[in-house]
């Protein structure tokens, strides 16, 4: 943890360095704009927690709404501290929800994490799909490694969303015979894992409605949150009309959909530093100067930590509605 940590901290020290950031660039942020991303940032953490709530009920897990936005704030908050990026935070939710559910669900509650990060993601590749067509569809020359990052972007993003489709709807696929000896050989391997696996996404089949609704919403309303943070930090570094320029717009865009694919990779708490490091080569890409294309990442990342520490208010609520009500889950 200390190692990922440290690579994080070396990583935006390298990218303050190398970019000419001076004190009057944070200095000269204006605040009410800086509040405004940081209201989409919490907002779309909170519609994270809505979305698992769904998907929980749609299982057939019986636990409230609150419960649902509170573990999730709090598995963002260990997020920060725990080895694992942004999966660190699942192991978190998942040792907590299994806590409040009854034995038969236990498995049921844990799968769902699982189903909601597969959600989530398939949103977000929806996203930086459309974002990376957008970006070449403009009349400009994208440096050649740039324009390389699109087109894995636009290549990748449909494999990915067919294995999910595949994955989900595995039933029909295990129809022909030669996939089905396949599935029995890793059953008999993993000792029925498999097979528990399978019955777990057949509860999610009948609310297919449920989970292609949040998979859209994911892309067309939660992370365009993390897209609208962005570009309000660009709004409170340049001003209004700075920020409307097309390169600046296109650059918001691109870092919150596949720079949000780069956080999740578990290379550092939270993918803070990587995260950053790829907002600065997008920026730059999109004709910022130096200065710029640093300032927003940071004060994107410093609001992304404040965002989750919240979770850690939740899990002081917990802790204190637990001793007041010790027989509560």
């Amino acid at each position: 943890m200390l190692i990922k940590a440290a690579l994080a901290v070396g990583i935006i020290v390298i990218l303050l360095r190398h970019s000419g950031v001076k004190s009057e660039n944070f200095t000269g942020l204006r605040p009410v704009w800086l509040v405004a991303a940081f209201a989409a940032v919490l907002a779309q953490n909170l519609l994270t927690g809505i979305r698992w709530w769904y998907l929980l009920r749609a299982a057939g897990v019986k636990v409230s709404l609150f419960d649902a936005v509170s573990l999730t704030m709090q598995g963002l908050f260990f997020t920060l501290f725990i080895p694992g990026g942004s999966v660190s935070g699942d192991v978190v939710k998942g040792a907590l929800i299994a806590g409040k559910t009854g034995e038969g669900h236990k498995f049921d509650a844990v799968f769902s994490i699982l189903i909601d990060r597969l959600c989530g993601l398939c949103g977000l590749f929806i996203l930086s799909l459309l974002a990376a067509l957008l970006a070449l569809l403009q009349p400009v020359k994208w440096p050649e490694f740039f324009a390389d990052m699109l087109y894995v972007v636009v290549a990748a993003a449909p494999v990915f969303l067919l294995c999910f489709v595949a994955a989900f709807r595995c039933d029909i696929i295990l129809k022909v015979a030669f996939f089905k000896k396949l599935y029995d050989l890793a059953n008999r391997l993993t000792r029925g894992g498999i097979s528990r696996i399978e019955q777990a996404l057949a509860a999610y089949r009948p609310a297919w409605k449920t989970v292609v609704a949040w998979t859209l919403l994911s892309g067309f309303a939660a992370f365009p949150l993390i897209v609208l943070a962005v570009w309000l930090i660009a709004v409170a570094a340049l001003g209004i009309s700075g920020s409307c320029d097309s390169g600046v717009v296109i650059g918001s865009l691109l870092s919150g959909s596949i720079g949000e694919l780069a956080g999740i990779l578990p290379l550092t708490p939270g993918g803070i530093g990587v995260r950053d490091a790829v907002f600065v080569e997008i920026f730059k890409a999109c004709g910022l100067p130096g200065a710029a294309s640093a300032v927003i990442p940071i004060v994107f990342t410093t609001l992304f930590v404040l965002a989750s520490s919240t979770g850690a208010l939740f899990a002081l609520y917990m802790l204190w509605a637990g001793k007041k009500h010790p027989g509560k889950k």
